[in-house]
């Protein structure tokens, strides 16, 4: 499972970069045009990159996967395989809402499908071996009040939902970043 994962996000990852075209003129002033869609592609590559990680760092202590995980992983990924098209429709029109509420909304859906994941793979490890690590209940609530937030502020300024999904990536790395010195 952990193969097939990777390879969907490798993927997903070498997608998203198709959608930045170069520009029809060859100054670097041309690549103005590029920005909007250079920095939805930033953002969701990093996600992409990070998800990933903290992907492995699930996996690393599990001795067991059930269909459950596998259904909740398989749903975690179908979401996404939507992420480029998302990527790509929010930098051509950053600043319009409705782009950018399926971004955050897919991203949403990503974050709830990766703690079912979590949860149904601690579920099937909780038999007295060492479990799969149990996320702080501070980083859920972090987590899920961002992205509530950002769904708010999405009408009055749609770019919110790549300036939310930045803040979720810099609170996780954080938080990686912490655990790794810790451990």
């Amino acid at each position: 499972m952990e193969a097939l994962t990777d390879g969907i996000i490798a993927i997903v990852a070498t997608i998203m970069v198709l959608e930045l075209h170069t520009p029809d003129e060859f100054t670097f002033a041309s690549l103005r045009s590029q920005v909007p869609a250079f920095s939805a592609y930033a953002v969701s590559f990093a996600l992409v990159i990070l998800s990933w990680y903290n992907y492995h760092l699930l996996f690393e202590r599990s001795k067991r996967v059930d269909l459950r995980v596998y259904l909740a992983n398989a749903a975690w990924l179908f979401v996404l395989s939507g992420m480029p098209f998302a990527t790509s429709w929010v930098g051509k029109f950053p600043t319009h809402w409705q782009p950018e509420l399926l971004y955050l909304g897919l991203s949403a859906l990503w974050t709830f499908l990766y703690s079912l994941t979590s949860w149904t793979l601690r579920r099937v490890n909780g038999d007295g071996k060492p479990a799969v690590d149990l996320e702080p209940r501070r980083n859920v609530v972090m987590r899920y009040t961002i992205l509530l937030g950002s769904l708010i502020v999405l009408p009055i300024w749609p770019p919110i939902g790549l300036v939310g999904t930045l803040v979720l990536m810099i609170v996780s790395l954080v938080e990686n970043l912490a655990a790794e010195r810790g451990a």
